[in-house]
């Protein structure tokens, strides 16, 4: 995650400074990304992809606790044999941010209609917003425009799988839109460390 730093001179959220890696995931988000699997039709297929050993804990879970690292894999490494596209699953992830947004935002989403607002208000409060989803892992936010960010993601092995990386984009859209007109987030191109991830946002 270190390398992720290099050349990032205009830092609006740092990354703490020992990172610890994802160990667990608030069950709220993985039960509202079942609900989009459901209300997309996409269940009966992920439900049979499933690994039977984690199929317990997923269905019979219950809001706001945490589930262990391995349970969520096993929910994404089903979620990645649909073989969806990345735009597709990137709306799911924004349909997903829908129905937890109370849950990871809060009240600051009071702010979002205020004058002077735009995704900078909520950019430097976004680890503070991870912690209440995971518990590891962990968010950096550069400026590299007026309106142009990236968002870096690291120690969280979650990113390596295809869904969850577009549904995190997705999701980060649908933080960012709160804010703006219109935003655009896309995963940078290129070699990345495993368990990191870079998007990167532009809004107007």
């Amino acid at each position: 995650w270190h390398t992720l730093q290099q050349g990032m001179l205009d830092v609006v959220l740092a990354f703490p400074q020992q990172p610890v890696a994802t160990r667990t995931v608030r069950s709220t988000v993985i039960l509202g990304s079942i609900a989009t699997l459901r209300e997309a039709g996409h269940y009966d297929a992920w439900s049979a992809a499933l690994d039977p050993a984690h199929r317990d804990a997923l269905l019979q879970a219950v809001a706001g606790v945490w589930l262990p690292l391995e349970t969520a894999l096993a929910y994404y490494g089903a979620c990645d044999s649909l073989g969806l596209s990345s735009d597709a699953v990137a709306r799911l992830g924004g349909i997903t941010f829908g129905r937890v947004q109370g849950t990871l935002l809060g009240t600051v989403l009071r702010m979002a209609n205020g004058a002077g607002v735009s995704p900078w208000t909520i950019l430097p409060q976004l680890q503070r917003f991870w912690d209440r989803a995971y518990q590891g892992g962990a968010v950096q936010i550069t400026r590299q425009g007026p309106k142009d960010a990236h968002l870096a993601v690291a120690r969280c092995v979650l990113v390596e799988s295809h869904y969850y990386r577009h549904a995190l984009r997705g999701l980060t859209s649908s933080v960012l839109s709160l804010f703006c007109h219109k935003v655009y987030v896309q995963e940078r191109a290129g070699p990345r460390p495993e368990g990191t991830l870079v998007l990167h946002a532009q809004w107007v």
